[in-house]
């Protein structure tokens, strides 16, 4: 089927989009350059502009959307001409934007927009098993917004094949002060990270955690993301023995515990993930990386429990290897995961 035509798509652009926007907003969007040659990137963003205004309204925020595509028309690279990547581009601003004003859990990115665009900070990735999708990033400094850009690009495909497709059609990167805690936060498809830690292992932490954001306990979330970010950056080892080294420390042992604990704190917490690390590396070593990503691509389609989960992963292997992987995991956990799991069973018709 041949492409439409540039009069099929300036109709479809004032059919769907325009005639809908505000007459200011519409006759900026109308006086681009570009409008004048349009593709289908091109009506794909004025979708975005619209989708932005839309959710703008809702926050009594109308005048930023033509403000911020004003901004976008006076940088230079915008000014050499806008071709298809950097329309691409610049959609995935306004949805982010559209999606931080809908989602009062996602971070307000209002203020760091400028960055974004003044530098153009994005870039069109594609993916294996989903699609093409836009990464963008803010920060003050530029260079450093390309940097975390560039390891974005190279770990998020990685991590969609061995856990599957990456949920969302944009993912937004934050460099910017954060407590001192903190080396990077996550959100669905908004990341944050501190600007000391612009590095191979918080990008790829992070970016797991967006990947599977919410899905499985946190305890396997922090596990499966520190498993992530030594496994892309091929320093398992160093990681083992960074978090062996933390839970002696935190006077904690190596075995996951999940068991019901009195006056759970942030002692038990920074244990678990240690241990939940460390059982994921278990499975590793013993199985191989199949045994671990294989059982995370299945169970993201569910809710599972942790008792389910910690079960799905020790069944795994040989009775030698099991009894490996029974190292990593006190027996008393092993036994209830089991009857629980042959509970469900029972009870599933």
């Amino acid at each position: 089927m041949p492409p439409p035509s540039a009069r099929a798509l300036t109709d479809m652009a004032e059919g769907q989009y325009l005639a809908g926007m505000n007459d200011a907003l519409a006759a900026l969007v109308r006086a681009q350059p570009w409008f004048q040659g349009l593709t289908r990137a091109h009506v794909d963003l004025i979708g975005a502009i619209r989708k932005c205004e839309k959710a703008s309204e809702a926050r009594g925020e109308v005048q930023s959307v033509q403000a911020m595509l004003a901004f976008a028309a006076e940088q230079p690279w915008y000014q050499d001409g806008v071709d298809e990547a950097e329309a691409e581009g610049l959609k995935g601003a306004f949805e982010a934007y559209a999606e931080s004003l809908s989602d009062r859990n996602a971070p307000p990115i209002g203020p760091v927009l400028r960055t974004t665009i003044a530098s153009g900070l994005f870039t069109v990735v594609d993916l294996p098993e989903s699609r093409e999708m836009v990464l963008l990033a803010a920060a003050e400094d530029p260079a450093q917004g390309q940097q975390a850009l560039a390891m974005a690009a190279e770990y998020l495909p990685q991590i969609e094949l061995l856990v599957g497709a990456y949920p969302y059609t944009f993912l937004y990167i934050m460099i910017t002060d954060l407590p001192e805690v903190y080396a990077g936060l996550s959100y669905d498809e908004f990341i944050t990270i501190s600007p000391e830690y612009v590095d191979r292992q918080t990008i790829a932490h992070e970016l797991t955690h967006s990947t599977l954001y919410g899905i499985f306990p946190i305890w396997f979330e922090e596990g499966f993301a520190h498993f992530m970010e030594y496994y892309l950056t091929g320093t398992l080892d160093e990681g083992a023995a960074t978090h062996t080294a933390g839970l002696q420390v935190l006077r904690r042992g190596a075995q996951l515990d999940l068991r019901p604990k009195p006056g759970y704190d942030d002692v038990d917490y920074l244990a678990e993930r240690a241990q939940g690390f460390l059982f994921i590396k278990g499975i590793f070593d013993t199985n191989g990386i199949d045994a671990v990503v294989g059982p995370v691509r299945s169970l993201r389609t569910r809710t599972v429990n942790a008792q389910e989960l910690v079960w799905t992963f020790a069944q795994f292997g040989t009775a030698e290897q099991q009894q490996r992987l029974a190292g990593f995991v006190c027996q008393d956990v092993l036994g209830a995961t089991r009857d629980y799991c042959a509970m469900a069973a029972r009870a599933r018709p």
